[in-house]
């Protein structure tokens, strides 16, 4: 165990609110058990640029986790020329939601970033992926994708123990993506599973935290997923602004947008209330607009504009958190076929859906079979726990940083 001494004193900055991503409380938790860094975790809501100025002038590495730029850069920004102006300090970025949405731009996040000069930029994404989005926005991209926290995703009981084949709980991707690839094999097992003789638990809508999260992943079977992101990633969001204008255009009811003070103080609330106002945006006269993004027609938008586009010239989807959840309680997952940052190999970690999903009976079939599930399950389990866990994070943003 390293020393108090050698210990990179570290501030992580962060975005602590009710009923958030269950991954931000795991890279804090990960830098805070570390052996490599003596942390303190530090909530951007609640500081301000003194005291924020006065912490930096006692740390070695300041950490911004995904929370500070994914869905919105509004509560970083007032402390970006705190951060620029740091004397000894270096910043490790990280970036969360890495895709172009109209709420929060990645054009924004870019200058966002760039403003408080990073040392280092750390993408979710595949490091080609990373350099193509940053790599005139920090001296250095590396590739830190999500990992494994095993204290608090454990394996689950065995199979025939488990009350349910398949469970997801998964927002739907907006027709804004121009990306249905994730919706379409969820939506495939929520309208066919039964046929095939398979318990299905799928909700689009009901959240949990972490705690409740490992433990309904731990009583499925099997869960059903793809990789994250879009195949239209862009630096400067041109052809999502473009898709926006046109669907703003287009907008009939009275709508609250994104970007107001609303959506700030919405974001603060504990769950209960947000539950009850987001119940009230759904159904009442006044409508906001990202719920009513679900709505759009997916076929007119990708004739108008996606099916024309271009594509990222380099790959752009990713390996999530999720996959690696599924993974600590050894539930079996069906997936798209991707590439999953290179990580989780094919019907060895995972069953692989084919793009066009011709295979789809028969990789049903083969979940079917209990042996084969625990097969892949522990496979996964097994090599996930050698290699990426959020420990195995740790070590290597050390790494980086001893060699700059």
């Amino acid at each position: 165990m390293a020393s108090s001494e050698s210990k990179l004193r570290t501030l992580v900055l962060t975005l602590i609110y009710p009923h958030r991503a269950a991954y931000y409380d795991d890279w804090a938790d990960c830098l805070r058990s570390s052996d490599h860094f003596s942390t303190e975790v530090c909530n951007v809501l609640g500081l301000d640029a003194a005291q924020l100025s006065n912490k930096l002038e006692n740390c070695d590495l300041v950490v911004l986790l995904h929370s500070c730029v994914g869905d919105t850069t509004k509560d970083i920004e007032r402390l970006c020329n705190v951060l620029h102006d740091r004397r000894n300090a270096r910043l490790v970025a990280f970036v969360g939601n890495e895709f172009n949405s109209p709420y929060a731009p990645m054009a924004e996040k870019r200058e966002i970033l760039g403003a408080c000069r990073p040392d280092i930029i750390a993408t979710q994404l595949l490091r080609e992926a990373g350099e193509f989005l940053y790599h005139d926005v920090a001296p250095l991209v590396i590739a830190l994708p999500h990992a494994l926290n095993p204290q608090a995703y454990e394996p689950g009981p065995e199979g025939a123990k488990r009350v349910r084949d398949i469970g997801v709980r998964n927002f739907r991707y907006s027709p804004l993506l121009g990306d249905q690839e994730r919706n379409e094999i969820i939506d495939y097992f929520k309208d066919h599973g039964a046929e095939h003789g398979l318990s299905i638990d799928i909700d689009f809508e009901k959240r949990f935290v972490r705690q409740d999260w490992a433990g309904y992943l731990g009583q499925c079977r099997g869960t059903v997923s793809s990789e994250a992101g879009s195949w239209y990633l862009d630096r400067d969001d041109a052809l999502m602004r473009r898709v926006f204008e046109h669907v703003g255009a287009n907008r009939s009811t009275f709508m609250v947008d994104d970007d107001t003070p609303f959506r700030h103080l919405f974001r603060r609330l504990p769950s209960p209330v947000k539950s009850a106002f987001g119940w009230i945006l759904k159904h009442g006269p006044v409508k906001y607009a990202a719920f009513e993004d679900s709505k759009l027609d997916f076929d007119e938008l990708n004739e108008m504009f996606f099916k024309v586009a271009r594509r990222c010239p380099v790959y752009s989807k990713a390996i999530s958190s999720r996959h690696f959840d599924a993974i600590g309680t050894k539930t079996c997952q069906i997936m798209l076929e991707g590439r999953y940052n290179d990580i989780l190999v094919p019907n060895e970690h995972y069953l692989e859906v084919t793009q066009d999903h011709s295979n789809i009976s028969d990789v049903i079939e083969r979940f079917k079979d209990q042996a084969l599930r625990k097969q892949i399950t522990d496979a996964a389990h097994e090599y996930v726990m050698g290699a990426h866990t959020y420990a195995h994070r740790a070590v290597t943003l050390r790494d980086v940083l001893e060699k700059i």
